[in-house]
């Protein structure tokens, strides 16, 4: 009912009587622009353009801007990735605010459009978010729009363990491993969103072994005193089969200043450690008894060590050959059981002159010592001259066993700068 229809008011009831009217003349020029839109001004679909609400003074010439938010009030199941869009009609943008469920801000930027509004960090999965926008017309009048929407649940999430660990410093030899606890099918969705920062600069790639572990590794060892700096965008990204990713996380490492190469000649029964390419020891070693139990030929990375260690060949499907429960200053370098480790069982004349293992390389309690005490997860173990075929490039990290071609025909190569350079 208008204003023209009644008797005037009396003088003391005007003001309160004036105030009432603009916000009903506003209704009225908003169910105007509603039911001018594409959707008829019915319910709102999941995701589709919010309504506006305005707060302007009628008294100026100029129509109240308008607002347009996309995932719209009531929105469920948005995309965690997904960007928010703000459109603007007769006015400009002003203040974007976004809060979770718990009324936190959420940061974000809008992009040079002036209409995507994008996260920081992408959403949660199965997380609540407000989104409040204001905008101003020619008069400088406010309008301000607000939606709440929900992303959808991720009933499988997908997590990855990175290694090494974060503030770890390693051997020149450590690659960047991602091993993910369900399979993923959309492997380029994954690498889009994974990316490596390294400084000083160095040319490197992601390689997948098959679909839940995927390493990344410059063509050559890494150069003493590297650093390195991961970032997983995962969160919202679609692996496949139904399952989304659920990790947002940046971890850093450190190459070691010192470059460590034991090569291990298995014919002369020795291995020589070099520290910056210079010769710094020679150790008489033992190695697999050759042909049942030779030992893998090959470049592998030491994973970790043990002051003490039990050895028990069943672990290994080797039967009943050997149950020991002290192995000194053991040092792992493949997930099937290779290692480097002190021997004190054996004659100490087999050392240097015969090769009588199971597999493992070998050497006096006294030698084994002293590369455990100088070596580091990443030190390098490089065997040659034994009649066993390579070892697989996934068995531990033996990452550097493929040719850089072979490397890159499964990952996108790429040249780290010291900024973040994603994968492709």
């Amino acid at each position: 009912m208008s204003a023209g229809t009644k008797s005037p008011p009396r003088p003391t009831r005007s003001r309160a009587r004036w105030r009432v009217v603009p916000a009903l003349l506003l209704g009225a020029l908003l169910l105007v622009s509603g039911c001018s839109s594409d959707d008829g001004g019915g319910d709102k679909k999941p995701g589709g353009p919010s309504g506006t609400t305005t707060k302007g003074d009628p008294k100026k010439g100029a129509d109240p801007a308008s607002i347009t938010l996309t995932p719209a009030d009531g929105a469920n199941a948005i995309d965690p990735q997904a960007p928010l869009t703000i459109v603007v009609g007769g006015g400009k943008l002003g203040e974007v605010k976004v809060v979770n469920a718990q009324n936190e801000p959420v940061d974000g930027t809008l992009d040079a459009d002036g209409r995507t509004w994008k996260p920081k960090v992408a959403f949660t999965l199965g997380g609540k978010y407000t989104v409040s926008a204001t905008a101003t017309n020619a008069d400088n009048a406010p309008t301000t729009a607000r939606a709440t929407f929900n992303t959808l649940s991720g009933d499988k999430k997908v997590t990855a363990r990175f290694s090494p660990e974060d503030g770890a410093t390693v051997g020149v030899g450590f690659p960047v491993s991602l091993t993910f606890d369900y399979p993923v099918k959309n492997r380029a969705a994954v690498e889009k969103a994974l990316s490596v920062e390294v400084e000083p600069k160095v040319e490197g790639a992601w390689h997948w072994f098959d679909n839940t572990r995927v390493d990344y590794r410059p063509r050559d060892y890494w150069a003493p005193g590297t650093n390195v700096k991961v970032n997983l965008n995962l969160r919202g990204v679609d692996v496949g089969n139904g399952a989304i990713a659920n990790q947002f996380k940046s971890y850093s490492f450190k190459i070691a200043a010192t470059k460590r190469i034991a090569t291990v000649d298995v014919k002369a029964h020795t291995m020589k450690v070099y520290e910056n390419d210079q010769l710094v020891k020679t150790i008489p070693i033992t190695a697999g008894k050759s042909p049942k139990y030779s030992t893998w030929n090959g470049k592998m990375a030491i994973t970790e060590k043990f002051e003490k260690t039990r050895m028990n060949s069943q672990t290994v499907g080797l039967g009943s050959e050997y149950d020991i429960d002290d192995v000194p200053y053991a040092m792992r370098v493949t997930t099937s059981g290779t290692f480097v480790h002190g021997n004190y069982w054996a004659d100490p004349s087999v050392f240097g002159s015969e090769n009588t293992s199971h597999g493992c390389v070998s050497m006096t309690k006294e030698n084994a010592k002293w590369l455990y005490d100088r070596v580091i997860a990443g030190d390098m173990v490089e065997i040659s001259g034994s009649d066993e075929r390579t070892v697989d490039a996934d068995n531990g990290f033996a990452d550097w066993n493929l040719s850089w071609d072979k490397w890159t025909a499964t990952g996108a190569p790429g040249t780290t700068q010291g900024t973040t350079t994603p994968t492709h």
